[in-house]
């Protein structure tokens, strides 16, 4: 019999749709899975322990470095130096490790914590490769900063799931105990406190589950 690699891929599709999002309430558990993670291990589960730190993917935020993160990925990170105009809503600079794909072309971004005197020295040793149209820009690290990034604490994840989510699906899945807020005519954020947890949903693009440990949750 020949395999057929369509019919695999509408399949493997169609589990991450039933599998992305599998939420446990009791305990504000959110399960995760997908073609490449599936697994029983309690270490895929995202919750909160008693230090109020939020386990997402295996990575605990607040404590787990972008190397052992990359290990718990199976996948190396892109690091760059981001540094965002005046106007936009997160104006600065951030230092961003970026896996183009883990598991279903699942697409994860962290961000790493790094104090304003460490991303100021960071920007004075990388090079401008690239200004993009909304006045972004993203720096290349140099290799000694690229192998400090590796040390440095995960503060924040995004995960922008390969398959189509919905606000049904996201409330489905994490219950009606959230904030609804539109963003602008084209987007909503569900806000989930106790989680650490921000779904932003526009009507054209792509979902973004945003995670940070619920106390730095405004």
């Amino acid at each position: 019999m020949k395999n057929n690699p369509s019919g695999r891929h509408i399949g493997d599709r169609l589990a991450l749709n039933l599998l992305l999002l599998v939420v446990i309430l009791t305990g504000a558990v959110f399960w995760w899975t997908s073609q490449s993670f599936k697994s029983n291990d309690p270490s895929h589960d995202t919750w909160v322990d008693k230090a109020g730190h939020l386990h997402v993917l295996g990575i605990i935020l607040g404590e787990t470095t972008l190397r052992q993160a990359e290990i718990i990925l199976r996948s190396r990170s892109d690091i760059a130096l981001y540094i965002y105009p005046a106007e936009h809503p997160h104006a600065g600079m951030t230092l961003e490790a970026y896996f183009p794909s883990i598991a279903d072309h699942t697409k994860v971004i962290l961000l790493l914590n790094a104090d304003d005197a460490l991303l100021k020295a960071i920007e004075r040793r990388s090079t401008l490769p690239h200004l993009y149209p909304n006045k972004v820009a993203r720096m290349n690290l140099s290799g000694s900063d690229s192998r400090l990034a590796q040390s440095l604490i995960v503060r924040e994840l995004t995960l922008i799931p390969s398959a189509t989510i919905t606000e049904e699906d996201i409330i489905a899945h994490f219950g009606d105990h959230f904030q609804r807020s539109v963003i602008d005519k084209d987007s909503i954020e569900l806000s989930y406190a106790q989680l650490g947890l921000v779904a932003r949903l526009p009507d054209k693009g792509v979902t973004q589950l945003h995670f940070v440990n619920p106390d730095l949750l405004h």
